[in-house]
């Protein structure tokens, strides 16, 4: 049970050694139900490691993770039930059926006999399952292997999903349903999705955890990191409209940033524009503007400036 006021997610300090090499330092956040934060970082900058000491797998050196207010290493597999993990490299049992391999995850889960099958057939209809619920897991598609992995996150209803990778290997298409689903997922659940896709994090995440050398670099909103550029055409625009789609302004585009009905517009205008045109395209159409900046840094800039060692991290 969510101890009152407790925040589904909250990691404290944690820092994990290997040895002489600091992997993680000092790494404190929040995750809140209802929100979908992304942990970006180059290789090597720790999020592995980061997911693994959030998910029980490996004991941090210092600091604590608490799970809706409990102590998930301390408590036990009851707290770690509120949690559902989806790796980047799905293990599935070749030979059994989908049904079966979700079944087996359920008993491992201790889901009770009794709501077992109740459980299995709401992630089978939220995962859209049924063509391949008696498939052995072997025969079926890349998609599919992601549908299967995500479902199995799902099972037992779990307060906080963390996601590792889970567009990797998907074609456009796969990306753009999965990506539609996540969202979905972001409204009911607390959510941490690590990803080295920075338009996935600009479309899908509420907020981005950036890490650099195993240290926070930055938190914030993706479009709430930036600073003054050398360019005064780059723009961030974010904004609520029913639909957005379509080519705007110099072949610029808005995409869904997450939220229902608000979208994101993140670029460069050509040489000899200015933003005035596309700002009464969109006030025309009735957009409500929540955020109109120009000339500061979009999310790609932002992660190269902290990646690279161009600047300390905080």
């Amino acid at each position: 049970m969510t101890h009152s006021g407790a925040p589904t997610l909250e990691a404290e300090g944690l820092s994990r050694e290997f040895g002489s090499i600091q992997a993680v330092q000092d790494l404190s956040f929040r995750v809140e139900r209802g929100e979908i934060v992304g942990l970006l970082g180059p290789n090597g900058a720790g999020k592995t490691t980061t997911l693994r000491m959030l998910t029980g797998s490996l004991l941090p050196t210092r600091g604590r993770v608490r799970l809706s207010g409990r102590d998930p290493i301390q408590e036990g597999a009851a707290v770690r039930r509120q949690l559902g993990y989806m790796p980047e490299q799905i293990s599935l049992y070749g030979e059994m059926t989908v049904r079966e391999y979700l079944g087996f995850i359920g008993q491992v889960k201790a889901i009770r006999r009794a709501d077992s099958s109740a459980a299995l057939q709401r992630v089978r209809d939220r995962l859209d399952l049924g063509e391949v619920w008696e498939r052995p897991t072997r025969a079926i598609s890349r998609g599919y292997r992601q549908r299967v992995g995500l479902a199995q996150a799902l099972l037992g209803d779990p307060e906080l999903l963390i996601l590792d990778e889970p567009t990797t290997g998907l074609d456009p298409n796969q990306i753009r349903e999965f990506r539609e689903f996540l969202r979905l997922l972001g409204r009911e659940h607390a959510v941490i999705l690590s990803t080295h896709i920075l338009p996935e994090a600009l479309q899908v995440c509420d907020r981005v955890i950036i890490l650099s050398r195993g240290r926070l670099a930055a938190m914030g909103r993706p479009g709430q990191l930036g600073r003054p550029t050398t360019d005064p055409r780059r723009i961030f625009a974010r904004f609520e409209i029913d639909d957005a789609s379509g080519e705007l302004q110099g072949g610029l585009e808005a995409v869904p940033s997450g939220r229902p009905g608000e979208w994101v517009i993140e670029g460069s205008l050509d040489p000899g524009e200015d933003g005035a045109p596309l700002l009464r395209h969109l006030l025309d159409r009735g957009a409500r503007l929540l955020e109109w900046r120009m000339g500061e840094e979009g999310l790609e800039e932002v992660f190269r400036r902290l990646t690279l060692g161009e600047e300390d991290s905080p």
